[in-house]
């Protein structure tokens, strides 16, 4: 098989929740080129459900050096950040995120998830001003309304 037919079948296969053939595919994709980045990004993605967090970050690091623009690779990699729970790397989440709003301003999950770390971190204030950009993006966005009414009763008082 060419390494177009192992990606789109890795792909395919972790569309299906088939990880361990996904691992399989993927691999051999990354074997056969290991210069395109979404392929990095999908054996990210296969890890990240494995819930195998540090693989994960390790190849959406790839994907992201492979490709500096790919705004959904600094979007995840935060996400595993967070999904780590460990609060001592949240300002490198909250990095990730702004470099994917950078790359996309409307990005609502990476403002809303951006806000979530600032809050974590008792920047009140700063969630308040990214919730604010959410809503401003969708005035209808309900977790973001809420996470702001929280704050601001909460913690701003």
């Amino acid at each position: 098989m060419e390494y177009k037919d192992y990606l789109d079948k890795g792909i395919q296969e972790t569309n299906e929740g088939k990880f361990d053939d996904a691992l399989h595919s993927l691999n051999n994709a990354i074997s056969l080129n290991h210069n395109d980045p979404l392929a990095f990004f999908s054996l990210a993605i296969v890890f990240h459900n494995l819930y195998e967090y540090k693989s994960a970050y390790e190849n959406y690091t790839m994907a992201i050096n492979l490709n500096p623009k790919m705004t959904d690779a600094y979007f995840n990699r935060a996400q595993v950040i967070i999904a780590e729970k460990d609060d001592s790397r949240l300002l490198e989440a909250i990095e990730d995120l702004d470099k994917a709003i950078e790359l996309d301003p409307k990005f609502i999950d990476a403002l809303y998830f951006k806000a979530v770390c600032q809050k974590k971190l008792e920047d009140y204030k700063g969630a308040i001003e990214t919730l604010d950009k959410v809503l401003a993006i969708d005035p209808q966005a309900i977790y973001s309304k809420a996470l702001s009414i929280l704050i601001k009763q909460k913690y701003l008082k």
